[in-house]
């Protein structure tokens, strides 16, 4: 028996299609495109127009959950979740925003996430521990922070949104697992609206604490069968399929296909992959974000209904 699982999602990308392969012949050269996205991988990447917000996104996202969910009831959401690091404003936060452009009760309870590629599996955590339903709701608009003529990050990020609802009846998570790497903001940070990223760096991080912690967890829960993970880079993906080719497991990929949307990367895959692929009833799967912090965020979880 199976859900189908993808009407819980909704899912935006920036209007702006590039073909990487252009532009890279544009800026430098074919000679450089090529030896730079057998490490990043996109074919595309999806940027928003100067005036599109990351609020913009999440509105796209939740009218998108809404054509699959056409008879939702917006007042059934006891908790909305928020998750970005691109804000329209300082404060308030995106939530308090998100909330009243799409009219929601103002006694729901609103909670602002600044936790980048874990986001999704962070708010998911976060909504597990709250009472009711949560709505959550994850927009990145990176192609505004970052210079286009640094090729670690501008062959890499688009711009993307997603909403997830979020129901106890449905969904169990079974358990979290964090570990966060003291020291290592640096390696991938915005500062003064200036996105950096040493890609050396979280390709070590992922190579070493990322891949000890997901075989720590198959090995001693070998029921799952499939793991979705953030979509960082091809040569992260290349990474973890291969160091984990022994288990066996199902690991869905889209990076070549729309960038890394960082914390909507998961919600897209799952948006991706579930249009011609079923999830059974009882199945346990595991979800992993990696990324900014350096941090990684882990969940097993369970479709029940």
């Amino acid at each position: 028996m199976s859900l189908n699982f993808q009407n819980f999602f909704g899912v935006s990308l920036g209007e702006k299609k590039i073909n990487t392969k252009a532009e890279y012949e544009k800026k430098y050269s074919l000679k450089l495109y090529k030896k730079t996205i057998v490490k990043t991988g996109p074919k595309n990447l999806f940027y928003t127009d100067k005036n599109t917000t990351t609020l913009d996104l999440a509105i796209e996202a939740y009218n998108d959950f809404l054509k699959k969910n056409s008879k939702f009831d917006k007042k059934k959401i006891n908790n909305l979740i928020f998750v970005t690091e691109t804000n329209k404003f300082n404060f308030p936060g995106n939530s308090f925003l998100f909330a009243s452009l799409i009219n929601l009760n103002p006694t729901i309870k609103l909670y602002d996430l600044n936790s980048g590629c874990t986001g999704f599996v962070d708010a998911l955590d976060l909504a597990n521990n709250l009472k009711g339903t949560s709505l959550i709701v994850c927009a990145e608009t990176y192609s505004k922070h970052m210079n286009k003529f640094n090729r670690a990050t501008s062959s890499l990020f688009s711009d993307g949104g997603s909403v997830f609802y979020f129901n106890k009846k449905n969904i169990k998570i079974i358990k979290t697992f964090k570990f966060f790497r003291k020291n290592s903001f640096k390696d991938l940070c915005s500062k003064d609206n200036n996105l950096s990223m040493d890609g050396t760096k979280v390709y070590d991080f992922v190579n070493s604490e990322v891949i000890k912690l997901l075989k720590s967890i198959i090995k001693k829960n070998k029921q799952i069968k499939i793991l979705f993970n953030h979509q960082a880079s091809l040569a992260v993906e290349n990474l973890i399929k291969d160091k984990l080719n022994k288990y066996k497991i199902v690991i869905p990929s889209n990076i070549k296909k729309i960038g890394n949307t960082v914390s909507s990367s998961i919600p897209h895959l799952f948006n991706e992959y579930l249009k011609k692929n079923k999830i059974k009833i009882n199945s346990e799967i595991l979800i992993c974000g990696f990324g900014v912090g350096l941090t990684v965020t882990a969940s097993i979880i369970k479709i029940i209904k």
